[in-house]
């Protein structure tokens, strides 16, 4: 059954597009379904791991619910021409992930990092990348900014109910609940914001699959530790207090110290695979069950060699 709840997450994660840079959240999935034995481990995410997918300008959106005052609201902070966001993503089975977005105009940067390591995405002038630093890899990156669940839950109009919200949270927080229902599965995002400056505070999302007659499914909790936002560099954050943007991360001078993995050749892909599986403990036994040999790691995908790293390294 387990599976099949991973299955109907994934699905829904396509479908919501929630995923963070560089797949992030996929690779928390899989570490959930994997490796939770070894490790106690997005965006506003995402970021991958915030939580998030990529998009286009979009026109201003309506929302299908009841209210959606407060997330209307979270909405608009997002579209500020700067802001940051600090928020620390747990997957199902609690491994914790920090997520730092920054956003200055066109420019971008996320970070998401957890015991095993950091990786994300960057655009300085139109130079994007996603970027790995356990696999010490990069690849040119052709989607846009990240979007949070936040914005997807807004761009998409998902209606809004009232089945999973927590009554002790509901005490103290304002709260606005959404639900994405597709083929045999349903996605449940409760948010929960601050009640004097309305900004959000944490957000849980819940996987479930319907046909399973009293399956709770899978959490997920984000909790938002940092909101800045504003323009010209006079950004309120969620002290009350002025701060200026933190664009020391918009530097991409570090790409040039990874490797190139979209530009490498199958052999050298295999060459690099193999060594950075050595390096971070991928057994040959754990690539052969998960279905890997030499010829397939010669055409192997960034998300997939990430993933497979994330879910069996012994870091």
């Amino acid at each position: 059954m387990r599976q099949r709840i991973l299955a109907a997450a994934a699905a829904a994660l396509l479908a919501l597009g929630c995923a963070g840079c560089g797949s992030e959240q996929d690779k928390d999935n899989k570490r959930s379904a994997d490796k939770k034995n070894k490790n106690t481990s997005s965006t506003v995410t995402d970021d991958s791991s915030e939580d998030e997918v990529t998009t286009d300008e979009q026109s201003a959106p309506t929302l299908t619910s009841v209210d959606g005052q407060f997330i209307m609201q979270a909405f608009d902070v997002l579209q500020s021409s700067q802001y940051s966001v600090k928020l620390t993503y747990k997957d199902p089975s609690g491994f914790s992930t920090d997520i730092y977005r920054v956003v200055d105009g066109d420019d971008y940067f996320e970070s998401q990092t957890n015991e095993i390591g950091e990786s994300g995405c960057i655009s300085v002038d139109g130079n994007a990348y996603d970027y790995d630093k356990v696999c010490n890899i990069y690849r040119k990156r052709t989607s846009g900014k990240p979007e949070s669940l936040i914005e997807t839950v807004v761009s998409q109009k998902l209606p809004a109910t009232n089945t999973n919200i927590d009554p002790d949270d509901a005490a103290v927080y304002e709260t606005e609940e959404y639900t994405y229902t597709g083929g045999t599965y349903m996605t449940v995002m409760d948010f929960y914001f601050d009640k004097e400056t309305g900004l959000p505070a944490k957000y849980t999302t819940r996987y479930m699959v319907e046909e399973e007659n009293g399956d709770e499914g899978m959490t997920e909790t984000r909790i938002i530790k940092e909101i800045l936002y504003g323009a010209d560099g006079d950004l309120i954050s969620t002290d009350g207090e002025s701060h200026e943007l933190d664009t020391a991360v918009l530097d991409t001078g570090f790409i040039s110290e990874l490797s190139d993995f979209d530009s490498m050749t199958p052999e050298q892909k295999l060459g690099y695979c193999q060594a950075i599986f050595a390096t971070t403990g991928v057994s040959a036994d754990e690539l052969a069950a998960a279905g890997m040999n030499d010829e397939k790691l010669r055409y192997i995908s960034y998300e997939d060699f990430t993933s497979l790293v994330y879910t069996y390294c012994d870091l």
